[in-house]
């Protein structure tokens, strides 16, 4: 009985510790030291942005859920000046922005980013340069008046070097990759975009990518994308969008979309698109 009693508190006093390392997972990123790998596992449950250090590792499977909807209230947010940071096998839902980046040289691979009130993953601004997005997924993010969530967006004259390679956008109120304020190019591979442009009753344009905006010159290259089946309000696969700069897509294809394909100054390769 005694042994039972001992067993008990061992156990109780286990899992005190163990909420409350889930309790401080916040803290512990957002204190992490450059160099350091924080793993993390199962659900946690968040009322504040997480800011994370240069230098720092977040490594899951895990998922973060943000109670906060449509507060404003973002993820994960690597902020200006900050560098070299990497998520991986993250699962962010709930926020405002689901992973937010304004800082350099940052990896984020494997990780899904849903039912957000704005864009799944976001670059924005000068200082948003030589990121690498591998392999994530955004879906089902949406905003109240439908015209503002994509999947995958760069904005604010996000800078040089940005990658998005083997990503997938489908089911977001706006559009699946949005680079309309992107001032350098982006390199995009193996991504895919479907069925964006409708959410939750909300619509907004709907595009599959979304290649610059007017006022914008960047020669973004697209290889090996699929677009198909967008919604929304114009719904093509592919859209110029007055970029100034010329484009290059390389065996991409459409199809299935709302409406044609918006093709101006563009260096098409072995690609079969909707025209």
């Amino acid at each position: 009985m005694l042994k039972s009693k001992y067993i008990s508190l061992a156990v109780a006093t286990w899992l005190a510790s163990g909420l409350a390392a889930r309790a401080d997972i916040r803290d512990t990123i957002q204190n992490a030291k450059s160099g350091t790998t924080v793993t993390c596992s199962g659900t946690y449950t968040l009322t504040q942005t997480i800011s994370v250090p240069s230098g720092v590792t977040v490594k899951g499977p895990a998922t973060f859920k943000w109670t906060t909807g449509s507060s404003g209230v973002n993820g994960f947010i690597i902020g200006t000046g900050i560098s070299g940071v990497k998520l991986q096998s993250l699962t962010v839902q709930g926020a405002a922005h689901g992973i937010f980046i304004y800082g350099s040289g940052c990896t984020v691979s494997s990780c899904t980013s849903h039912d957000n009130t704005g864009s799944g993953f976001e670059i924005i601004g000068t200082g948003s340069k030589n990121n690498t997005f591998s392999s994530c997924v955004a879906y089902n993010n949406c905003d109240s008046s439908g015209g503002n969530a994509d999947g995958f967006s760069a904005k604010n004259n996000s800078s040089t070097g940005n990658k998005f390679s083997n990503c997938t956008a489908h089911g977001n109120s706006d559009d699946g990759f949005d680079y309309y304020s992107a001032s350098s190019p982006i390199v995009t591979s193996g991504c895919q975009s479907y069925s964006n442009g409708s959410c939750n009753g909300k619509t907004g344009n709907g595009v599959g990518f979304k290649m610059g905006g007017s006022g914008y010159s960047a020669s973004h290259s697209f290889t090996s994308c699929v677009a198909h089946n967008s919604t929304g309000n114009t719904g093509s696969g592919f859209d110029s969008n007055n970029n100034g700069a010329k484009l290059y897509l390389t065996t991409c294809h459409s199809y299935s979309n709302k409406q044609k394909d918006r093709l101006v100054n563009v260096s098409l390769s072995n690609c079969t698109m909707q025209q």
